[in-house]
């Protein structure tokens, strides 16, 4: 663990002494805020600076010293994702982390001698969140509070029962605080990646030469590429912490996709998903899987070994059910074998690639409609399959829902609103998943009306009609699945291209 320390005037000549107890009890301590203690060092300033290491992931927990520890506990609950308080003694610095989840601890020099300090910091740095039903609770009602200052769409999406996603990860966004400010001001609860977001993040700009070029120069490129997502993922994995604790490990993930290359392959991708699992201890870490026909057996025997799983390329309601058995079928392994059945998994629904092959052969009400129609059927039919006497058997030892994930939310037609979909797809239990530019649209412009019917509404009419237009939409659904495959298979080896080209400019430079 990395544990952030800075002082204003009166802490920092005891912040050096605390730093060699956090390295003490071994974690790594991590310098931050102003040195100069000739002068006055504001504490906001020195808070500011813990802050911005706890919202950039760079640090796990932090530790202020002023005067009282009052001030900086005032400023340090200015900035997202900061959760501190004051402890005037061990069992608070403990209990704190422990039933609140407090990431900041704020100490004050001039009420407390150096070894309380030394017992405090060891306290506060060996404690971890208990996860008893009621402190989860009350971190929930912790972050509903935060969400309720902005009462913007997003916060009403979730307030309807549906989880806002960010689909984007790049190192900029994580050292600015960038995503530590959507949790808290546009309350996203997690995250998903895939290839062409890598791709565009790493081939397009100077973000990552540097770790690039402090890489051996035999590593291979995919190696490479590993390294510096699961680096990124681990961090933003960090800042969605509180909320994979206050839901149980419903909520606050991040997904990191195998090679598409082995789309195609269920041995490989279970090999690859069980290796990237295994090199991080990061338990709200999805690996995302495709959802094709032989991804359903790698999904089954992923779940059966306790590993997180994203299905990913689902289009269809077939496809979705297809990945949704395969899912309860791993759990009900592990069942029988008295194993923990609080595996976590999400199916992706893709729903803006319909609309593009259809637009041209059908009437103008249903141009736009058919994938919409399609997530609509797929949510019928989790409703159905996860209220079902086989599931509730299984849930009551223990086990979680497979969340419904609404994925490819951007608009292709210029001519649509772009919360078009996301407005028409709003469901209580699901996950809605957005790009940067869409996330921002409906923080500003989106509307939270009712939800999609239980009952599937008007999309078996809808689809109906699409077929009487003479479009097959189960080879459609193939179609694009492949497409979809296809396309992030181009994006890994032009993103695997771009590292080894990087790589060898930087070893020539």
């Amino acid at each position: 663990m990395i544990v952030a320390l800075a002082g204003d005037h009166a802490g920092l000549p005891i912040r050096d002494r605390l730093a060699e107890v956090v390295a003490g009890a071994g974690h790594v301590p991590l310098l931050v805020g102003p040195d100069d203690s000739d002068g006055k060092i504001d504490y906001p300033i020195a808070a500011e600076a813990v802050g911005r290491a706890i919202g950039s992931a760079l640090a796990h927990r932090g530790i202020l010293i002023c005067g009282s520890g009052a001030g900086m506990c005032v400023a340090a609950n200015r900035m997202p994702g900061v959760r501190a308080a004051t402890a005037p003694d061990v069992y608070t610095a403990a209990q704190m982390v422990e039933h609140d989840a407090v990431n900041v601890l704020t100490l004050g020099a001039r009420i407390l001698d150096p070894d309380t300090c030394d017992e405090i910091v060891r306290a506060f740095i060996g404690a971890t969140f208990d996860g008893a039903d009621r402190y989860s609770r009350r971190l929930q009602q912790v972050h509903d509070l935060e969400r309720k200052r902005n009462m913007n769409p997003l916060f009403h999406l979730h307030a309807a029962g549906q989880s806002p996603w960010l689909d984007n990860i790049r190192r900029d966004i994580l050292d600015d605080g960038t995503i530590a400010r959507y949790i808290s001001d546009y309350s996203v609860t997690g995250l998903t990646s895939n290839p062409t977001i890598f791709c565009k993040a790493i081939a397009d700009t100077d973000l990552y030469d540097e770790a690039i070029g402090d890489c051996p120069d035999d590593a291979d490129p995919q190696e490479i590429f590993f390294s510096l997502a699961l680096d990124d993922l681990t961090r933003a994995a960090s800042l969605f912490e509180a909320t994979w604790q206050a839901t149980c490990g419903n909520d606050g993930c991040v997904s990191l996709e195998v090679s598409p290359v082995l789309a195609n392959d269920a041995a490989a991708t279970i090999q690859q998903a069980a290796m990237l699992w295994d090199r991080v201890e990061c338990p709200n870490l999805l690996i995302k899987i495709p959802g094709t026909h032989e991804g359903a057996e790698a999904i089954e025997a992923t779940i059966a070994a306790g590993i997180n799983v994203n299905v990913t390329l689902l289009f269809s309601p077939d496809q979705y059910e297809a990945a949704a058995e395969a899912y309860i079928a791993g759990i009900e392994q592990r069942h029988a074998k008295g194993l923990d059945l609080g595996v976590t998994s999400v199916a992706s629904i893709f729903v803006s690639r319909w609309d593009g092959p259809t637009r041209e052969h059908l009437a103008d009400d249903l141009c736009n409609r058919v994938g919409i129609a399609m997530t609509t059927q797929c949510y019928r039919s989790y409703r159905r399959l996860f209220s079902s006497d086989r599931w509730k058997t299984l849930e009551a030892a223990g086990a979680r829902p497979q969340r419904l994930l609404v994925a490819s939310t951007s608009v292709k037609d210029p001519s649509l609103k772009p919360t078009f979909y996301c407005e028409a797809l709003i469901a209580p239990g699901t996950i809605n998943t957005m790009p940067e530019a869409t996330l921002h649209a409906f923080a500003k412009e989106g509307v939270v009306g009712d939800p999609i019917p239980e009952d599937g509404g008007d999309a078996d009419a809808i689809l109906a009609r699409v077929e009487e237009s003479g479009i097959d939409l189960g080879s459609l659904a193939t179609q694009l699945q492949e497409q979809g495959r296809d396309a992030f298979i181009a994006s890994w080896h032009e993103l695997i291209d771009a590292i080894a080209a990087k790589r060898s400019a930087l070893q020539q430079a």
